[in-house]
This record gives C-alpha cells, sequence and structure tokens, in this order.
C-alpha cells in the first residue's frame, strides 16, 4: 500500500509539473526607441549591461523575454525627454504578455 501511495504522489507530482511548462508559440515583438530621459535599466557604458538589466526587470514583474536585441548608436546632441537618442531596444514575448509591455513605454513592433 505505501509503495503504490508513493508512486501515485510522485506521478502526480510529475503531471503537475508538465502541465506548468507552458510552451511559448506565439512570440511577438514590443519595441522601444531610447529618449534622453533614459529608462532604469540603461546603461550608458555597454549595451550588454543594459540587457542583462531589462532582463531582470521584465522577469521580476513576471514577463518572459525570449529574445532582446539592442541596435543603432546613442546620439546627445538633445538633452530633453523628447529627443530620441538613437538607441532602439527591441524586446520577444509570448503575445499574452504583450499588453504588459506597454506599462514599460514598449510598443507593438
Amino acid at each position: 500500500m505505501k509503495k503504490f501511495i508513493k508512486l501515485a504522489f510522485t506521478a502526480g507530482i510529475g503531471l503537475m509539473m508538465l502541465g506548468s511548462c507552458a510552451k511559448t508559440v506565439n512570440g511577438t515583438w514590443a519595441r522601444y526607441e531610447e529618449r534622453g530621459c533614459k529608462p532604469t535599466w540603461v546603461s550608458y557604458n555597454s549595451d550588454n549591461r543594459s540587457r542583462k538589466n531589462l532582463e531582470a526587470l521584465l522577469k521580476a514583474d513576471g514577463i518572459i523575454p525570449l529574445k532582446i536585441r539592442i541596435s543603432g548608436e546613442r546620439n546627445l546632441n538633445c538633452n530633453t525627454c523628447f529627443c530620441e537618442t538613437g538607441k532602439v531596444y527591441r524586446v520577444k514575448v509570448d503575445e499574452s504578455q504583450l499588453g504588459l509591455m506597454f506599462y514599460y513605454g514598449f510598443e507593438s513592433d
């Protein structure tokens, strides 16, 4: 009887783990064009550090970034918050999480 209970418990845990592994099938890109007033994740020294900061920020809010791409060269000729710097951040997320990206100022790409 104890073996049966252990087996049933193990099988139940295994099924729960399989059910919780959601597969992402509808990845979509979100785009953020950096402006003069930079968001908290931006590192002036390194795109790699910016990528890691952005990934950590999103994961802390339950957003799973599938891919993060940073392109462009930073142009600091304008100091107002409305000027675009030339850096563009693209994050691929599951379609169901795209609305959460809008909170951070991202747009559909």
